[in-house]
C-alpha cells in the first residue's frame, strides 16, 4: 500500500497559512541560504536559526520546516519536529500552525504504521479545521485516515474519504492533490484486486505527477503500476520497467524507504524468474537501507526475502539463520505476518534436516499467528462502527453547544417538576409497586417453568418432524431415478430441494422464536461481551444452552459431528475455554 504524501512546498504552505507567513517563511530562506553554504546542511541551518529564536510563532514555522524536510528521509525525526512545533503552536495560539504540525504527524504515523494514532491524528485535523473553515486541512486529514483505513483493509471508508477528497480538488483545481488521491484510490482498487480499475487510477494520477514534476507522485504511481502488472496479470517484464523507473525517481529525491520497498519488489520478481544473483542484490540493498532507517517491519521483510533465497538455494543452514532473526524482530515489534512467513520458513527445513520437534514448535507458532491474523481480520466490521460512532459523535456534539443554551433553563424547570412528581408518586404508591413486583416474579417464573417445558416437548417434535422430512426427501430422491416421464422427474427433483430448504430454515424459525420467549436475555448478554459471534455461532449456542448432544443438533441441522466439533472448538477458543477445564454447555447456562 502506498502511504499518503504530504510533502508541501513553501509555495502551498503560504496558500495554507497566508501571505504574512509566505513573507515570513521567505526571510527564513534567506537568512538560511546565506548561513548554508551547500544544500545537504539545509537542516543544520534550520536549527541554527531555531535556537536564536524565543517567538514561540516563530519557532512553530521553522519547526514546520525542519519536519518537512526529514519528512521523507527520517519519518521519526520529522515527527518528533512536528510535535514540538505543535506545542510551540499551541503556546503561541497559533491555530495554522498547530493544524499543520498535525498533518505532518499524521503522515509521518502513517509511514511508520502506526494506524490507531494515524486515525486520532487525522479525525483532530478534521475537527480543528472544520471549525476554522480550512477546506484544504480537512481534507487532508480525511486523506490521513484514508490511508490508515486502508492500510488495515477497510476499502469502504477508505474509498469513502478519498473521493469527498476528490470532489474538493477538482473545485480548487489542485491537480497535485488530485493526483495524489487518485494514486491511492488506484492502490485501494489492486488490493480489492480490481485490476483495471487500479491501472485506470494509477496511469491517470502518473499523467498528473508527470505534468505537475510532482516526483514523489510519479514514483509512488511507476510502483503501483509495477504491482498491477506483477500481481494482477503477471507480466513480469513490464512490472520491472515500471520498478526500474519508479527507482529511478525515488533516488532524485532521496526517499530512501521508497527505495528499498521497490528494490525489495524488484528482487522477488526476480525470484520468480529463477535470477537468483540479482534476487540477492537487491534484497542485500533493501535490507541495508531498512536497517539504516531502524524499521523493525521492513527490516523483518528483508530478513524473510533473503531467508527464502538461501532456502531455494539449497543453503538451509543460512536460511535459518535468516529466518530466525526475522522471526525474532517480528515477534518483539508483533509484526504477525512475517512471523507467519518466518516460522513456514523455519518449519520446511526443520523438516529437511529431520528435526521433527523443532519443526513441530514452528508449525504450533505458524498456526497460532495465522488464527491471529484471522481475529484481526473478523474485528475490521468493529473498526469501522467505530469510527462512524467518532463522526457521528462529533457531529452531535456541536449540536448539543448550540442547543444547550437555549434550552438550559426549560431543562432545570422540567427537571424539578419532574422530582416533585416522582417523588409523591413513590411515596403513595410504593407499598403497592412492592406487592405487584412480587407477583410479577412469581407469574415469570411459573411462566419460564412452563414455557421451558413447553420448549422441550416442542424441540423433540422438530425432531421427529425433521426426521419425517429426510425420510420423505428420501423418498423423493428415490423417484429422481425411477425411468418416467422427463416433467415429472424435474417437478419431482424441485419439490425434493424446495422441501430440503424450507424445512431448515421453518425448524430454525420455530424454535428460535420458542427459546427467544424463554431466553430473552440470553442474545443480547452474548453478544455484549462477544460481539464478533456469526449467525450460525448464535445457533450453536443455542442449542447447547438447552444441553442438547453434537448427534441431537446434527440432526435437527443436518450438519456433520465432525463440521459441529469443529464450531464446538472455535467457539471455546472466542470464549478463552481452550485451556480451561470449563465446560462449554456450563459456560453458556451461566449467560
Amino acid at each position: 500500500m502506498i502511504l499518503l504524501y504530504l510533502c508541501l512546498s513553501i509555495k502551498e504552505i503560504a496558500i495554507l497559512m497566508g501571505k504574512r507567513l509566505y513573507l515570513a517563511l521567505l526571510a527564513c530562506v534567506v537568512i538560511i541560504q546565506s548561513l548554508a553554504s551547500q544544500n545537504n546542511i539545509q537542516t543544520d541551518s534550520l536549527l541554527h536559526v531555531l535556537r536564536l529564536t524565543h517567538d514561540n510563532r516563530a519557532k512553530a514555522r521553522l519547526l514546520l520546516l525542519i519536519a518537512q524536510e526529514e519528512e521523507v528521509t527520517d519519518p521519526k525525526n520529522s515527527l518528533k519536529f512536528a510535535r514540538q512545533a505543535l506545542q510551540a503552536a499551541q503556546t503561541a495560539g497559533f491555530d495554522t500552525a498547530e493544524v499543520r504540525a498535525m498533518i505532518l504527524m499524521g503522515a509521518n504515523y502513517s509511514r511508520m504504521m502506526l494506524l490507531q494514532e494515524a486515525i486520532e491524528t487525522g479525525e483532530k485535523i478534521v475537527a480543528k479545521a472544520t471549525k476554522y473553515n480550512m477546506e484544504l486541512e480537512v481534507a487532508y486529514g480525511r486523506g490521513i485516515m484514508a490511508v490508515a483505513y486502508a492500510q488495515v483493509g477497510d476499502f469502504d471508508n477508505s474509498s469513502k474519504l478519498y473521493f469527498e477528497n476528490l470532489k474538493l480538488y477538482e473545485k480548487l483545481n489542485e491537480k497535485r492533490l488530485l493526483g495524489r488521491t487518485m494514486g491511492n484510490i488506484g492502490a485501494d482498487f489492486l488490493e480489492q484486486q480490481s485490476y483495471e480499475k487500479a491501472l485506470d487510477y494509477s496511469k491517470r494520477a502518473l499523467l498528473i505527477g508527470l505534468e505537475t514534476n510532482h516526483l514523489t507522485l510519479v514514483t509512488d504511481q511507476y510502483n503501483n503500476i509495477a504491482a498491477i502488472y506483477q500481481v494482477g496479470y503477471n507480466d513480469y517484464s513490464k512490472a520491472l520497467v515500471n520498478y526500474f523507473e519508479a527507482l529511478k525517481v525515488a533516488k532524485k529525491i532521496d526517499d530512501s524507504q521508497q527505495q528499498g520497498g521497490i528494490m525489495l519488489n524488484i528482487g522477488r520478481i526476480y525470484m520468480i524468474k529463477n535470477n537468483f544473483d540479482s534476487a540477492f542484490y537487491y534484497f542485500s540493498q533493501s535490507l541495508s537501507i531498512f536497517q539504516k532507517l531502524n524499521n523493525p517491519m521492513l527490516v523483518a521483510s528483508s530478513y524473510a526475502a533473503i531467508g527464502n533465497y538461501y532456502f531455494k538455494k539449497g543453503d538451509y543452514s543460512e536460511g535459518k539463520i535468516f529466518a530466525i532473526n526475522c522471526l525474532e524482530i517480528s515477534k518483539n515489534s508483533g509484526i504477525l505476518q512475517t512471523i507467519s512467513e518466518a516460522a513456514d520458513l523455519l518449519h520446511k527445513i526443520c523438516l529437511i534436516e529431520k528435526d521433527t520437534i523443532e519443526a513441530y514448535r514452528y508449525l504450533v507458532i505458524r498456526t497460532q499467528t495465522n488464527d491471529s491474523l484471522y481475529t484481526l481480520q473478523s474485528q475490521k466490521q468493529l473498526f469501522k462502527l467505530e469510527f462512524q460512532y467518532n463522526q457521528d459523535k462529533i457531529a452531535k456534539e456541536q449540536k448539543i453547544k448550540q442547543l444547550r443554551y437555549y434550552f438550559i433553563f426549560g431543562f432545570i424547570i422540567l427537571g424539578l417538576l419532574s422530582g416533585l412528581v416522582i417523588a409523591i408518586l413513590l411515596n403513595s404508591r410504593q407499598k403497592i409497586r412492592i406487592k405487584n413486583t412480587v407477583l410479577e416474579k412469581d407469574k415469570a417464573e411459573s411462566n419460564l417453568k412452563f414455557k421451558n417445558k413447553e420448549l422441550s416437548i416442542n424441540l423433540m417434535a422438530l425432531l421427529k418432524k425433521n426426521d419425517l422430512i429426510a425420510e420423505v426427501s428420501q423418498k423423493l430422491a428415490q423417484l429422481e431415478k425411477v425411468p418416467g416421464s422427463t416433467d415429472i422427474k424435474d417437478a419431482v427433483i424441485k419439490l425434493n430441494h424446495e422441501i430440503k430448504q424450507s424445512s431448515d430454515d421453518r425448524l430454525w424459525q420455530e424454535f428460535s422464536v420458542q427459546f427467544k420467549e424463554t431466553n430473552s436475555e440470553f442474545y443480547s448478554n452474548l453478544l455484549k461481551k462477544y460481539p464478533e459471534l456469526s449467525q450460525s455461532e448464535l445457533k450453536l449456542c443455542a442449542y447447547l444452552r438447552l444441553n442438547m448432544t453434537t448427534k441431537e443438533i446434527a440432526d435437527l441441522t443436518g450438519q456433520s459431528i465432525e463440521t459441529l466439533g469443529k464450531a464446538r472448538y472455535r467457539l471455546r477458543k472466542k470464549f478463552g475455554l481452550t485451556n480451561t477445564e470449563s465446560n462449554l454447555v456450563t459456560f453458556l447456562s451461566n449467560v
